[in-house]
């Protein structure tokens, strides 16, 4: 199982790209600083304290995408030294973490799940393309991965626990390539298709 910088390694070569560091390690004064402001943020009685309301019958990603937004929006009224913010555009990551005074950012991905089970071994997609990155990011980048575990009752959901994983050049990835398509693509290749109405 390769590690994160040489996933990143090998995409370059994949993409046609500059190797560049996409994935610095984590100085201990950064864990500290943003461990303590999320930790004092979280536990905010506020915070926990008022359910996130959503209607019945709600898919699961528009459920993992209003608990997005419901933490962001919330957390950041609590958050002293750092902001979560959006990170415009397609791909990884969804936002960033900037600090309050000297405006450093971190590369901050968000996900919700009912639970963190240790030994759950389902997929957790980061990232693929670079791309973003190297557009918004300069070296130095640190990657932070945010868990908000929730408890759905009826349509009220509760935020319970958020886990922060400070992702390094060490930690271990699963890689899986893939190809895809779109219409567009579809209909301007070069291949035969058939396309059959169901009218004569």
């Amino acid at each position: 199982m390769p590690d994160f910088a040489t996933y990143y390694r090998d995409l370059a070569e994949w993409e046609g790209s500059t190797t560049i560091d996409l994935i610095a390690p984590w100085e201990a004064t950064d864990v500290e600083s943003i461990s303590n402001d999320f930790r004092q943020a979280f536990r905010h009685e506020e915070f926990w304290a008022t359910p996130l309301l959503i209607a019945p019958g709600i898919s699961n990603q528009s459920i993992g995408n209003k608990i997005a937004e419901y933490f962001v929006r919330n957390i950041n009224l609590r958050l002293r030294a750092f902001q979560v913010q959006d990170c415009s555009g397609a791909g990884y990551p969804d936002k960033t973490l900037a600090g309050q005074t000297d405006r450093r950012c971190f590369a901050f991905e968000l996900k919700a799940t009912s639970e963190f089970d240790a030994n759950d071994s389902n997929r957790i997609v980061l990232t693929s393309s670079s791309q973003k990155l190297r557009q918004r990011f300069r070296p130095p980048i640190c990657h932070l991965l945010g868990t908000a575990c929730y408890v759905l009752t009826g349509t009220e959901i509760t935020i319970e626990t958020f886990r922060l994983d400070f992702l390094e050049p060490t930690t271990q990835v699963n890689v899986r390539l893939e190809a895809s398509v779109s219409q567009k693509s579809l209909a301007r290749a070069g291949h035969r298709s058939l396309c059959i109405d169901a009218a004569p």
